[in-house]
């Protein structure tokens, strides 16, 4: 009986371990299942990650050159449109000057000849100044004479 008992002990044993070992290897294929779904998920996970990822640095690179694009544009219409009236700008006042300069250049053209026409003016005041200075003090020689002649009939 002993034996009997030994040999129950041992074939209880023996089931006992063969049992734990289909335990352990469940176990380990369940462990195993579910490290493969959770390292597949991770692939997936990081696979769509890095293709968002992609996706939104193409997105903002091309709306970036969209706006550099945009902005050069702008840039250069500014520019463009700056230069032009500045130039406008330099003409009209390069007219301006010429304008200007042709207008003093026709009034001093014009004072040079009313001053010509003063001086002559003058000239002739004082040639007729002269005459008449002349002419007067011939008259009034004239009268002194006269009045000499006068107090010296009277006289004799």
């Amino acid at each position: 009986m002993k034996a009997d008992a030994r040999q129950d002990e041992a074939e209880a044993a023996e089931r006992a371990k063969a049992a734990t070992e289909a335990v352990l290897a469940l176990a380990q294929k369940l462990h195993d299942e579910y490290v493969a779904e959770g390292q597949n998920t991770r692939e997936r996970l990081i696979s769509e990650g890095q293709s968002r990822h992609d996706q939104a640095v193409g997105e903002a690179t091309a709306r970036q050159d969209e706006l550099l694009s945009t902005g050069q544009a702008k840039y250069d219409e500014f520019v463009s449109a700056g230069k032009a009236k500045h130039d406008e700008l330099i003409a009209e006042a390069e007219a301006l000057v010429v304008e200007a300069q042709q207008k003093r250049a026709e009034v001093l053209a014009g004072l040079g000849s009313e001053r010509d026409v003063l001086q002559k003016e003058i000239e002739e005041l004082r040639t007729i100044e002269r005459d008449h200075r002349a002419h007067l003090k011939s008259y009034l020689e004239g009268q002194l004479i006269k009045l000499e002649q006068t107090g010296a009939d009277e006289t004799s």
